[in-house]
Parts: structure tokens; sequence; C-alpha cells
């Protein structure tokens, strides 16, 4: 999957002389955390609530009463070149970046023009669909070694049982590092009949959900 595919494309923006007053009603507003600021749609940074937050910490107690938001702009507080990705960047890519700038969103950026932009609530968003949180559902949990013959095979039993498969997560099984925990969130089913099909097969299941 690519960032075009999630991205917000209907941005809210700000300019770079427009004041810090201005940037926090827009967020408020709009219930968003983070301003790209443009000309004429070409990106020159970005703003963020912490940002914002940031600029009303005095460096000096007497710099209180020269801390207006209505006199303070946006291009003394906001981040130049910021991090960006293009639409066709993988969102394993994206949320890489992410993770290691600990930042909240990615413009999306074609030639230098912002055409959308991309936070760590939309790839949230993302992973629960993914996984199928938010709709009814039944689990299995099959431990079984790391071959992928195994997970085809655990697949296959699943499938010709008539059941569908919405994700497969996985995590290491603590009590023998060369096998592996398969988490399968299906359709909301009764499990007890393919938990016998997979046994018979030669696996064990650590648990099933209904």
């Amino acid at each position: 999957m690519i960032v075009e595919e999630i991205m917000t494309s209907k941005i809210v923006t700000i300019k770079s002389d427009d004041t810090l007053f201005k940037a926090q009603e827009l967020m408020v507003k709009n219930s968003i955390r983070h301003l790209p600021v443009v000309h004429k749609k070409e990106l020159e940074g970005i703003i963020t609530e912490s940002d914002i937050r940031g600029a009303f910490i005095p460096k000096k107690a007497t710099d209180v009463s020269t801390l207006d938001p209505k006199k303070m702009t946006v291009s003394n507080f906001m981040t130049r070149d910021p991090q960006t990705v293009n639409p066709e960047t993988n969102i394993e890519d994206a949320a890489l970046l992410i993770y290691k700038n600990k930042i909240g969103s990615l413009p999306v950026v074609t030639d230098g023009k912002l055409v959308g932009i991309i936070s760590i609530l939309d790839m949230l968003g993302l992973f629960i669909d993914m996984m199928g949180i938010i709709h009814s559902s039944s689990r299995v949990d099959v431990i079984m070694d790391k071959d992928p013959k195994n997970f085809e095979a655990v697949s296959k039993l699943i499938h010709d049982h008539g059941l569908n498969i919405i994700s497969v997560g996985m995590a290491p099984y603590a009590k023998n590092k060369k096998k592996q925990v398969y988490f399968f969130r299906l359709d909301l089913c009764e499990t007890a009949s393919v938990v016998k099909k997979i046994e018979k097969a030669g696996f064990k299941v650590l648990n099933a959900i209904d």
C-alpha cells in the first residue's frame, strides 16, 4: 500500500507571515495538530501544536509581556525543510520515518508542491482496519515452526473449512525461540471444528476465541 491511498488530500494550510493566533484557531477549528506552511502551494515548512506551546515559554522573565500570539508570526516558530514523502512512498517507509524522527505527520509533496498530509492517526486507522479490530470476529492462535509451508498449510485448512481470514499477526513463542505464534483473525464463527482440523494436522492451537 502507498501513501496516496490513505493520505488526507483536503489540507488545511497556513502562510509563514500569518500569526500564531491564526494557526492556533485553525488547529482548534479543524481538530488537527499540524499545519503545513505554504507559499503558492509550495511547502516551506510545518508548524505543530507543540511548536505553538513552546513559543509561549519565555526565555527570560522580562519577555512575558511580549508574548502576544496576534503579533508572533509562524515563520519564527515553524520547522523549515521538514521530512516529507511523495504519494508513491510505501506506507511502511512513511511509518518508519515518523517513528525514527518522533514526529506526528508527514507532508506529501510532488515536485515541491504540497498534495496531501499523512499522520500517525491515519496509519493507526489503517492498522486497526487491517487487523479487523473494529469488526466482530473470531481468533485462532496457532504455534508453528517458522517454515512458510506451515503457515500455508494452516491457512489452507482454514479456507477449506469455509472460513475467511481477515488478518494474520505473529509474535515469538516465549517457550521456544524456533517457533512463532500466528494469530488468525477470522470472520465471526464457531471455532471448535476448525481447531480440531488444525490439531489433527499436527499443529498446536494455543488459544481460540469465538
